[in-house]
């Protein structure tokens, strides 16, 4: 138990250590797109369109044109 909770505190500090980009998606259909860069699945629909994205994988998900980027 121990174990399980200090690799929850690691991937939350590697979360907040990374830069992040608010994407919002404007399809109509769900979608899941694995950033180029970190593998990272994001998965996004109507019902979720704004997620926060590793900024180093923004870049080529804004080149499909079915995202924008928001504050």
């Amino acid at each position: 138990m121990f174990f399980g909770r200090r690799r929850n505190d690691l991937r939350a500090l590697e979360a907040s250590n990374r830069n992040d980009v608010k994407l919002m998606y404007y399809g109509y259909s769900a979608v899941n797109i694995r950033g180029s860069i970190t593998g990272q699945l994001y998965q996004f629909s109507r019902l979720i369109p704004i997620k926060l994205v590793d900024a180093r994988d923004a870049e080529s998900i804004l080149t499909t044109h079915l995202f924008r980027r928001t504050r």
